[in-house]
């Protein structure tokens, strides 16, 4: 198991004597066998598994995270073990074949990648992740209907989820279009384009609805001053926040609490 990635990661075509199980940790990539050469996009939702001696590349933006998974013939008998037959890691002539993550892969797998330590592409130092996560593969590979290939369209789809991710991870930074362009390797022109097509508002706008939508939970579930939920979420002070929640809600955050409690009395 390796943990690889980085800038303006890309491979060259190539093949492998075992098979190998490709998931993406962050970011998107774009991954091409025999048989696609118009190119396939994956992202934290999908992996894909290549048979053993299957030509392929891969090509990603900056930001990108992944974990290869190499499958030896001999671990593939031993797991049979206790999985039963695996047909579709067993087909050496077969193509690449992409499946979906589910909660408890993606769980394994963030584990793994942060036992791994940086993207280095050492091999990784937990082995009793390694073998939950790779057990937890094979039997989601043989049980699971695969994905249909994803589509340029699912491509800008995935771009723009992790834009929103990376987003909300810094909701109280201000963090400038410019430096989100830099981090997904895009211009400001088609950044803001492409996020405004698939979310319907622009970045500024997404960031202020963001911080009140966390506000406003804040407001009802916690006592903390205005003030203090205000600078936690992003905003200059209280007043500030106020008028945000008003312009988008036509509340303030008094109002809120007071209706919250208002109800709890009913």
């Amino acid at each position: 198991m390796v943990d690889g990635g980085g800038q303006r990661y890309r491979t060259q075509w190539h093949w492998h004597d075992c098979a190998m199980i490709l998931l993406p940790v962050s970011g998107s990539v774009e991954f091409r066998d025999e048989s696609r050469h118009a190119g396939t996009w994956l992202a934290q939702d999908r992996f894909v598994v290549v048979p053993k001696t299957r030509m392929h590349e891969t090509t990603a933006g900056t930001g990108h995270r992944h974990l290869a998974v190499y499958v030896s013939d001999a671990l593939i008998a031993g797991a049979q073990a206790s999985l039963g037959t695996l047909t579709r890691l067993d087909q050496p002539a077969g193509g690449a074949v992409v499946f979906p993550v589910t909660a408890d892969i993606r769980a394994l797998q963030r584990l793994c990648s942060a036992a791994g330590g940086e993207v280095s592409n050492a091999g990784l130092t937990a082995p009793h992740l390694a073998a939950a996560l790779l057990f937890r593969l094979l039997a989601h590979i043989e049980r699971t209907e695969p994905l249909p290939d994803a589509s340029t369209r699912d491509y800008g789809e995935m771009l723009m989820s992790d834009v929103r991710s990376f987003i909300d991870e810094r909701i109280a930074e201000d963090v400038s279009l410019d430096a989100i362009a830099q981090r997904f390797g895009l211009s400001r022109r088609h950044l803001t384009r492409r996020f405004r097509q698939w979310s319907g508002v622009s970045i500024a706008g997404y960031q202020e609805r963001q911080r009140i939508r966390l506000a406003e939970e804040m407001l009802i579930e916690t006592t903390l001053q205005v003030g203090e939920i205000a600078w936690r979420v992003g905003f200059e002070s209280g007043s500030a926040l106020a008028r945000a929640m008003r312009r988008a809600t036509g509340h303030s955050p008094r109002e809120l609490r007071a209706r919250q409690r208002n109800r709890r009395l009913d």
